[in-house]
């Protein structure tokens, strides 16, 4: 008889602020070829994934119209309205901005 083992809830901790989640949007040039920002996809997945229990993320066309209204004209991300536009650069600020926001 095989024993099922039982999967423990992800707890996700709420902020200071009571969101439960920090929204995160990922804008690259979805109509082009993947050769051109699935780099920068890799490296950005690969700063968010320790703190993935603490963020939502979306990936949105940077030629939408949204992209259009915020004067998104690069691959970056955008963190409560912040404009992220390097990997480096998130690396340094996504902790800044989870502790500002109570998640650490």
């Amino acid at each position: 008889m095989i024993e099922k083992t039982k999967k423990k809830p992800n707890k996700v901790k709420r902020s200071k602020m009571g969101t439960e989640k920090l929204k995160v949007d990922i804008y690259v040039p979805l109509q082009v070829c993947a050769c051109e920002w699935e780099n920068f996809m890799t490296r950005i997945f690969e700063i968010l994934t320790p703190y993935i229990n603490f963020i939502d993320h979306k990936t949105k066309s940077l030629h939408s119209e949204e992209a259009l209204q915020k004067k998104l004209f690069q691959k970056c991300v955008l963190i409560e309205g912040r404009k992220i536009t390097t990997p480096y650069a998130l690396e340094r600020k996504l902790p800044e901005i989870l502790k500002e926001k109570g998640f650490i």
